[in-house]
């Protein structure tokens, strides 16, 4: 039996997960799903796509799958495009990290993302081969997955779709010239990341 005048602790709703922005139908998520479509056709052909993702492989043979994650304003909404890969599982490539856009190195760098604690030398040999191709694209934000498979996911600029209410508007916004192409030189480049040599052995 609880005493007069004693606390009561608050009841916690559990979170109710968010909305994939192109579950359901209508003719907003219709539209975004048609520019998503031809988005990924920029990056090699289509083979295959379901409610929520469209699947690529490209020319020389990666595989990605392109959808998009929800931004809301008000009389607005825009959706920023992921492209997504599966790094190999035999790879140097540290898991846990993100892009932060900070400090003087242009296109942002790799750091460990919250709750991970990736090698210190496998993060800047990542930031070493990527800076270069960093540099020359519009990224918003990518990580590297910290658990379960390692997936590689970049949220570009271009590539995003925006619909305003008033006056109505449906747009996919355009890459730059040649930005597919960057993207796909930034995926390959952490693909093909090397380990660090091991030291010599002392005499």
């Amino acid at each position: 039996m609880t005493g007069f005048g004693a606390a009561v602790a608050p009841t916690v709703k559990p979170r109710t997960p968010r909305k994939h922005p192109l579950a359901g139908n209508g003719p907003i998520v219709d539209r975004a799903r048609q520019a998503l479509r031809f988005t990924a056709e920029q990056f090699g052909e289509v083979t295959g796509a379901d409610q929520t993702t469209v699947s690529v492989r490209t020319a020389d043979g990666l595989d990605l799958a392109l959808s998009y994650e929800p931004g809301n304003y008000v009389f607005s909404r825009v959706y920023a495009l992921t492209v997504s890969t599966q790094l190999p599982a035999s790879t140097a490539i540290p898991r846990g990290v993100k892009l932060v856009h900070r400090g003087p190195q242009r296109g942002g760098t790799f750091v460990a993302d919250r709750g991970s604690l990736p090698d210190s030398r496998a993060v800047a040999r990542l930031n070493a081969i990527t800076a270069e191709h960093l540099g020359t694209i519009d990224m918003v934000r990518a990580s590297i997955a910290q658990t379960g498979q390692r997936t590689l996911t970049l949220s570009p600029m271009g590539g995003a779709y925006v619909w305003v209410m008033i006056p109505p508007v449906f747009k996919a916004t355009a890459f730059p010239p040649g930005e597919p192409e960057r993207i796909l030189a930034l995926i390959r480049a952490v693909r093909d990341l090397e380990p660090a040599p091991s030291p010599s052995p002392s005499a």
